[in-house]
């Protein structure tokens, strides 16, 4: 806390230094006005005390340039030659107070201490403020950087969406080439083997072997689902149920009985999780296909 007083009598100056210093004021005093813009550039004074009538300059004009200068400080002003126009002059250029001489040491103390009371709520509110803009601020940027780091990472998962959908038609269409390169290149050389008299004794395996070959490469062995849950036995009887085999006909071309064939189709449904559900096996079937 600094006070600044500024009167051409050096006896008043001395006489207000000793009454501030009385509460515990720390002051200065000037006798020159010319030399008061210097001094509130170089040190920030919280008060000052200033003489409207000097011959050197007069203390209206000086209060508008400390105004400028320093306009956190609070502005007394002093005269013994008061009137009402320059009071209300001095109130309009800035000054919080305007005091008549001879000055009272009590007017002077309610004065000062109002002075420094009203500038402390000032400056906290201006520091409240300039803190608040602060935290808006980086408010802001965080924002910013939330709402970049969103758009990342949204053009990430687009990125590997269509990665994802890349990567599972390379799938489907390997497994198809797959398909077509075991239905075009192994069945038609089994075909040849069957038709050569030397391996007649062999027909049966080799017509064995035809069949699984046509039921592994069927729609229902290419479906993930199908070949992990699904027993050999149980593929093949749900490629029959798929393509539309009754359970007579199943265990008929399988030479196994119709109650193999009902208990074969209990453990499908159950093993694709439909047991207790009124959908039909081979519709359910047919719709993995899609």
């Amino acid at each position: 806390m600094r006070i600044l007083i500024v009167d051409d009598d050096p006896k008043l100056c001395a006489y207000l230094q000793e009454a501030l210093a009385s509460w515990n004021i720390p002051s200065q005093s000037v006798t020159n006005p010319l030399l008061v813009p210097s001094l509130v550039q170089e040190t920030f004074y919280n008060v000052v005390i200033l003489d409207v009538v000097m011959p050197e300059k007069s203390g209206l004009e000086l209060l508008a340039e400390i105004r400028t200068l320093s306009p956190d400080s609070k502005i007394i002003m002093m005269t013994g030659f008061a009137d009402k126009g320059m009071a209300i002059e001095a109130l309009r250029l800035g000054a919080l107070d305007f005091l008549e001489k001879p000055i009272t040491l009590d007017l002077l103390s309610h004065a000062v201490h109002r002075a420094l009371e009203m500038q402390k709520i000032e400056l906290e509110y201006k520091r409240t403020l300039v803190a608040l803009q602060q935290s808006q601020q980086e408010l802001l940027v965080k924002t910013q950087q939330l709402e970049e780091a969103n758009r990342e990472l949204t053009e990430t998962n687009k990125a590997l969406s269509v990665l994802a959908q890349s990567i599972e038609k390379s799938r489907k269409a390997f497994e198809e080439r797959m398909v077509m390169k075991v239905r075009s290149l192994i069945l038609p050389l089994i075909e040849k083997l069957r038709q050569d008299p030397d391996l007649q004794r062999y027909e049966a395996e080799l017509a064995m072997v035809v069949e699984h070959i046509e039921n592994l490469t069927s729609g229902l062995a290419t479906n993930l689902q199908i070949a992990t849950a699904l027993s050999f036995s149980e593929l093949r009887i749900a490629s029959m149920i798929k393509n539309g085999m009754t359970t007579d006909q199943i265990a008929a071309h399988l030479h196994i009985s119709p109650d193999t064939v009902k208990t074969h189709r209990k453990n499908i449904r159950k093993k694709l999780k439909i047991v207790g559900t009124k959908q039909n096996l081979r519709t359910y079937l047919s719709s993995l296909d899609q």
